[in-house]
């Protein structure tokens, strides 16, 4: 407590002479209000209910009440078992009310309490089953296991404060200073929680909880004054405020907390998960939890969004493997590499010095600017993508994946811009291993992290400004994951590789991936695969860097279902676009079809077809 006084009174007092170096911000309109329905006014009330226990949620996305200081930038969200339960008492008692509008058939409103809804239905599909942690607005739904080498508030909560929130203005300042001085509590509920989910017989697979010691040191190893989170606090005021008395003692605040609750909090998970690591299943499958062929089927339903069974997503897999290796064959082929399987070839071009960037820092630094022109050429193309009135004004930035998490992330990924418009959207690149990010990669990687994919679609999504809250944040991972496998085949038809069949052949390969992904779920938590298995099967199809399909394996093993989305969701998405070519015949705009699936936000895939078939006939 007194050290929460102490910091707060010479923040305080230090704030009154601060100068920031800040121009305007842009601002989101208002929803437009009570309609017949008062969907608006109901879809706010239950986004700030809902934010109330997400509040990283709400940090992350730049909401009103995160930003200047607001109440929810000054707290983690609760995870302990009674925030769980809060959390998930609040998220049906929001659909209920939602399910009670009645709104006119076809409008607006109509579609927007549709989605809503859909939200929270994918939130309650497992609800009966206590552990793990489920989030409405999550690309990951219900996640089995709270702390894992991928995700989790040890490393969700320093990356939004590393990267989304905001340092603007003194109470700003200030608020990150009281959520990291409240680590000490909030990971004391993190502790519980995991606590009580072994209690309830999940015991996460020992390779994850190997794969997450090292993560949770990375955040108590070295200097705190250059610790990642503290460089990080220092450039974001360096950015905005010029008082360098204010700088020095937020500084010095921010060091004290995390020497004194922040890291203690981190040790005393990290022991732990260290002594739980002999508990853990050897078995790599959701299967072997507590009920977890229900929460597989659940999360199945919510992230691939179908219907379908997991030994049809399976086979429907298999064969998009056949037709996607064939198609690289015969590239392979047309260019003069023979000999071997796919895999085996596409393993022998990743290692060619043609396609590779220096392992060093200028290497790197090579890359990322390779990357950035790809960007910029696909952004000088919008106007044969989507039509001008939709094409998003918002800014696209390239980082490389911070080292302290490379380890275990993904070889790339994006965060939205904020919807007060003061954060770009950035696409991370995963630089640990240079040899798996070849430059024939590189572009495909870019189109669906970037312009046309992610970027594009969640850029157009935020800037939905008279659209209620939980539609510009909606989460549906068939429909986000899909668009973006969508855009890198958008890519080729528009000419992207016309000269490029070894940038085309990674297109392909990554095509391929995406359809081993639903071999691999579905084998790893339906039928029973190892963790080995998966990866022999997964590195002879596609012939990517042992180094990568490892981590993408075990990232399967601790999210599963959120692979299903891809491949699925880019099927439907063209299924749908042949289904409107076909009525329109002539008269048919590939560029419409793009508006029409991104105009709205996202949504579930169902809603998507009945969008697209009215507007077909």
């Amino acid at each position: 407590m007194g050290f929460e006084l102490t910091r707060r009174e010479a923040m305080a007092g230090l704030a009154a002479g601060t100068i920031l170096g800040v121009g305007g911000c842009a601002t989101v309109p208002a929803s437009s209000g009570a309609q017949s329905c008062n969907a608006g006014m109901v879809l706010a009330d239950e986004a700030d209910r809902l934010l109330a226990l997400l509040p990283e949620v709400a940090t992350y996305n730049g909401t009103e009440a995160s930003l200047n200081g607001g109440p929810l930038a000054r707290r983690m969200a609760d995870y302990s078992p009674a925030g769980e339960q809060a959390l998930r008492d609040g998220a049906a008692a929001s659909r209920t009310r939602i399910a009670a509008l009645d709104c006119a058939r076809g409008s607006r409103d109509a579609l927007h309490a549709a989605v809503s809804e859909a939200v929270l239905a994918n939130a309650g599909r497992s609800a009966s089953i206590a552990y793990g942690r489920i989030n409405p607005f999550s690309y990951v739904n219900h996640l089995p296991y709270l702390v894992s080498q991928i995700s989790g508030p040890h490393i969700d909560t320093p990356a939004v404060m590393k990267s989304q929130q905001s340092l603007r203005t003194p109470d700003a300042i200030d608020a990150w200073l009281e959520k990291l001085n409240g680590f000490e509590a909030g990971f004391a509920g993190v502790l519980e929680k995991v606590r009580a989910d072994e209690a309830a017989g999940c015991r996460p697979p020992q390779a994850l909880l190997a794969k997450t010691l090292p993560v949770l040191d990375a955040f108590l190893e070295g200097p705190a004054e250059s610790h990642p989170l503290i460089e990080a606090f220092d450039d974001g005021m360096a950015a905005a405020v010029t008082d360098t008395t204010l700088r020095a003692t937020a500084l010095h605040f921010a060091i004290t907390a995390l020497e004194t609750r922040a890291r203690p909090a981190f040790q005393r998970l990290r022991d732990h998960i260290a002594e739980m690591l002999p508990r853990g299943q050897e078995a790599a499958g959701i299967w072997a939890q507590p009920d977890g062929e229900a929460l597989y089927a659940a999360n199945t339903r919510a992230l691939g969004d179908t219907e379908l069974s997991p030994d049809e997503i399976h086979d429907i897999g298999l064969e998009e493997v056949r037709r996607i290796t064939a198609e690289m064959d015969a590239l392979l082929t047309a260019n003069d590499e023979t000999g071997g399987s796919v895999g085996e070839r596409m393993l022998r071009l990743a290692g060619d010095e043609r396609f590779l960037f220096a392992d060093s820092d200028t290497g790197r630094q090579e890359l990322l600017d390779y990357v950035g022109e790809l960007a910029q050429r696909a952004e000088g193309n919008y106007g044969d993508m989507l039509p001008a009135e939709i094409i998003p004004q918002q800014q696209l930035v390239i980082r490389r994946v911070p080292e302290a998490t490379e380890d275990s992330a993904p070889g790339g990924y994006y965060d939205a811009p904020s919807l007060d418009g003061t954060r770009p959207g950035t696409y991370w690149i995963n630089l640990r291993d240079m040899r798996a990010v070849p430059r024939f990669r590189l572009p495909t990687l870019t189109y669906h992290e970037g312009v046309p994919g992610h970027h594009t679609q969640v850029a157009i999504a935020s800037g939905l400004g008279e659209a209620p809250l939980i539609i510009r944040i909606a989460s549906f991972n068939g429909y986000q994951e899909g668009w973006a496998l969508y855009a890198e085949l958008l890519a080729k038809e528009l000419g992207y590789y016309a000269d490029d069949p070894f940038g085309d052949l990674g297109r392909l390969q990554d095509e391929l991936f995406r359809a081993v992904r639903l071999v691999v779920d579905t084998g790893l938590h339906h039928k029973r695969w190892t963790r080995e298995q998966a990866i022999r099967f997964m590195q002879g199809a596609t012939g990517i860097a042992e180094s990568r399909v490892t981590a993408e394996i075990e990232r399967y093993m601790a999210w599963p279902g959120q692979a299903l989305g891809y491949k699925l969701g880019q099927l439907r998405i063209l299924e749908m676009r042949e289904q409107m070519r076909a009525a329109q015949g002539d008269a048919f705009d590939v560029r419409a079809f793009n508006a029409l699936v991104l105009n709205q936000g996202a949504m579930p895939l169902g809603l998507l077809a009945e969008r697209v078939e009215a507007a077909s006939r």
